[in-house]
């Protein structure tokens, strides 16, 4: 039975790559010449793992049924699975995600126990997740599958769960996010899968191009290219695919002639593909039209686009899926634009839009709107026009982020901080070396010349070893020169995303004071029609009037008083977003507390509708005003309170019966100094982590939602820009509370 089993496991003394970038075909041509249910098994085994769900050419219902009898026969642990599967893709044929998701995910649960790797029956599953409408259902999933695969350091099942995140994230248009995953199935990928590693490199890139930055979106699908004529590049429809990602690049880019080459290149691969050729050929018409169109030779394109309008009539293809964008009714609309018809050309440009929206693809949604506003603007139907124009701004300022203008994920940047820090870690080994070394060779140098050159040999070695060392320092030099750069970077980086998350809370904070006034801007307005009224009557009653004005007076102090507050409130936003040293002003301590409490809260609230949490704040009424920066001190109270409530939060979704969320805020006097202690009831900190929480880069968050550079620049801020301290006190579970202690400018 041993024997049985390490000659039937599907990764045993084989290559990774070997297995899982075998062909389905010649699989099934070796299935037909087996005769022993051993042989049998581990093909089945094989055929199963690379083609989970039943269809033409790949495995069918009757060959889980023989699955089942043979792992039954021969008393092997995987029965229990294949049954599951065989049941969920009965399901599937009988329309029925839900179910047949739940069967499937339950195999995969047996074959976790049994550590045996599934990856594309982990990807495929995704689809099911699809079908069902369980979005928020499937991120959960493949995070909490990642969490285990990472834990027990199964490589092959990781690649699965990022790319499945990385198009649950390319649904929700978090382009960080997904450009992120994408990049870390690609290394995950390359350790057994080459050709799927290739396609999220040119996942990531055609992502790129979506979110704006050209130059990383050429850079990673060149890097897909790379090697395609490899003896492990010969995957049609993959050729395919990256070939046509290039192609839509280079069109971005305006560089036409190379996206055609890229397109035909396209459809040569597609030809050759005998599992789906019709709906390569498909997109690959569609793009090399547009192509076409870019070039000015719109005649040419007219056959191709009715060539690719005869298949998806036949096929019925998505505006958007796994091969990426179709658009062939934007391709359409530029083809009878060009020749004049415009009747023709706005029902296109009207049809891709209605499919963009129904596919909830943002960035289609957003060129679509664009479109259409040139489209009517140059046909003199300046409403329609704006109408759809002010559509685009209204869908754009919702995608804008503090770190989208940067184009850049949050993944590459940790990467390039942890390269950086293992170039540097490298170069002082070096030294150390290089020092050692010079040791040995002066005392070796010593023991052989004393005797005829001790002088002479002794000054050389001492000359040589000098320069060694120069050439060492200098080049120490320039790489601390390095880092200190890079970390200037990131913290701008980190400024820019605080900048973001009180952008968020500013929009909610400021609608009051401005509800404010305009409410009693009406009833001013009222007042003066009722005051002119009682002017005009014969028998002017002067009380009334008296009193009407006396009402006007009091409107008019509010609506002062809330312009006030709306204008401290913008105030205080310039002077957080400012880049230059701030100068020090007496400021009203109690009131850039409960101001920045609020504007933290409401920008978690404007992220997380259903997040809520109690505020308690407990200000000393006669607190004096403290001499400081107050956009830097800002920052500070925004970073505590950010944390604060991403700690209630995390402990908030543990599902602890009762738990209520709670942050708070309160300044007292204490030893001639000014105290602000920020405290919450979330998920608290070890001693442990209590000691580090103050180091540049140190975070207790997931990666992609936390730099480690905000709680190192508020303790800069408050120690050496100040004067002050600042302190941690907190206990696993339980909560924590920071204090920030800065210096009154005269004794109280």
């Amino acid at each position: 039975m041993l024997l049985l089993a390490l000659l039937s496991s599907p990764l045993a003394a084989q290559p990774a790559h070997r297995y899982w970038e075998a062909n389905v075909d010649s699989l099934r041509r070796v299935l037909a010449t087996q005769r022993a249910d051993t042989a049998r098994l581990r093909t089945l085994m094989h055929l199963a793992d690379l083609a989970p769900v039943a269809s033409k050419g790949a495995m069918q219902e009757r060959d889980y049924e023989e699955l089942v009898a043979l792992t039954s026969r021969l008393h092997r642990p995987e029965q229990r699975a294949y049954r599951l599967l065989l049941h969920g893709n009965q399901l599937v044929k009988r329309n029925a995600p839900v179910p047949a998701l739940d069967s499937m995910k339950a195999a995969i649960a047996v074959f976790d126990r049994l550590n045996r790797p599934v990856p594309f029956l982990l990807l495929t599953i995704r689809f099911l997740f699809n079908r069902a409408g369980q979005q928020p259902a499937k991120r959960a999933y493949y995070e909490g599958q990642l969490a285990t695969y990472r834990q027990r350091g199964d490589t092959v099942s990781m690649a699965a769960c990022y790319h499945s995140l990385a198009g649950y994230y390319r649904e929700q248009g978090d382009y960080n996010q997904a450009v992120g995953y994408y990049l870390q199935a690609a290394d995950g990928y390359q350790t057994f899968h080459w050709d799927s590693s290739a396609n999220e490199l040119a996942a990531a890139g055609q992502l790129y191009a979506e979110w704006g930055n050209l130059d990383k979106a050429l850079y990673y699908v060149r890097q897909s290219l790379a090697g395609q004529g490899g003896p492990r590049g010969q995957v049609p429809a993959s050729v395919s695919y990256r070939n046509r990602t290039m192609a839509a690049v280079q069109l971005q880019l305006r560089n036409y002639p190379a996206a055609l080459r890229a397109v035909d290149l396209s459809l040569a691969a597609a030809a050759r593909d005998t599992v789906i050729p019709a709906v390569g050929k498909a997109y690959g018409l569609v793009l090399k039209s547009a192509a076409l169109q870019a070039l000015r030779r719109p005649r040419e394109a007219g056959p191709l686009l009715y060539a690719a309008q005869r298949l998806d009539d036949s096929l019925h293809l998505p505006l958007f899926g796994g091969w990426g964008a179709f658009e062939l009714d934007a391709t359409w609309a530029r083809y009878h634009a060009a020749l004049g018809d415009d009747a023709r050309a706005e029902a296109r440009w009207l049809a891709a839009y209605r499919a963009a929206r129904q596919a909830r693809v943002t960035s289609l949604q957003l060129a679509y709107l664009h479109e259409l506003g040139r489209f009517y603007q140059q046909r003199r139907q300046p409403a329609v026009a704006a109408t759809y124009a002010l559509a685009a701004l209204g869908l754009a300022d919702t995608l804008r982020t503090a770190e989208g203008a940067l184009r850049v994920t949050r993944y590459e940047t940790e990467q390039a901080d942890q390269a950086q820090q293992t170039r540097i870690a490298a170069l002082r080994l070096a030294q150390v070396q290089d020092a050692a070394r010079a040791r040995r060779q002066r005392l070796l140098l010593f023991s052989t010349l004393a005797v005829l050159a001790l002088l002479a040999g002794l000054g050389f070695v001492l000359w040589r070893a000098n320069r060694q060392k120069q050439r060492a320092n200098a080049l120490l030099d320039r790489s601390l020169t390095e880092l200190r750069t890079t970390q200037a970077q990131l913290i701008q980086k980190e400024k820019m995303a605080s900048l973001g998350e009180l952008t968020a809370g500013i929009a909610h904070e400021i609608q009051n004071p401005l509800n404010f006034v305009t409410n009693f801007s009406d009833v001013s307005a009222e007042l003066v029609e009722e005051l002119e009224e009682e002017q005009q009557r014969p028998a002017r009653d002067a009380a009334l009037e008296a009193e009407l004005l006396g009402d006007l007076k009091q409107n008019l102090h509010k609506i002062g008083h809330h312009g006030r507050r709306a204008a401290g409130i913008v105030k205080g936003m310039l002077e957080h977003s400012s880049s230059s040293a701030g100068e020090r002003e007496p400021t009203d301590l109690n009131r850039l507390c409960d101001e920045y409490l609020r504007l933290a809260y409401q920008g978690l609230r404007a992220k997380d509708k259903s997040f809520n949490a109690a505020l308690n704040t407990d200000f000393l009424t006669d607190l004096p005003p403290v001499t400081m920066v107050g956009a830097d001190v800002g920052r500070v109270l925004l970073n505590l309170f950010t944390n604060a409530f991403y700690a209630v939060r995390q402990r908030q979704q543990q599902g602890e019966p009762g738990y209520q969320p709670q942050v708070g805020v309160r300044t007292v006097l204490l030893n001639q100094q000014v105290q602000i202690q920020v405290t919450d009831n979330g998920t608290g900190m070890s001693e442990a982590i209590q000691s580090k929480i103050f180091q540049p880069f140190f975070t207790t968050k997931p990666t992609g939602e936390g730099t480690g550079l905000g709680l190192s620049l508020s303790h800069d801020i408050v120690v050496q820009g100040h004067g002050g301290t600042l302190t941690v006190q907190s206990a696993a579970g339980e909560g924590t509370t920071f204090a920030i202690a800065l210096p009154l400018s005269r004794p109280v």
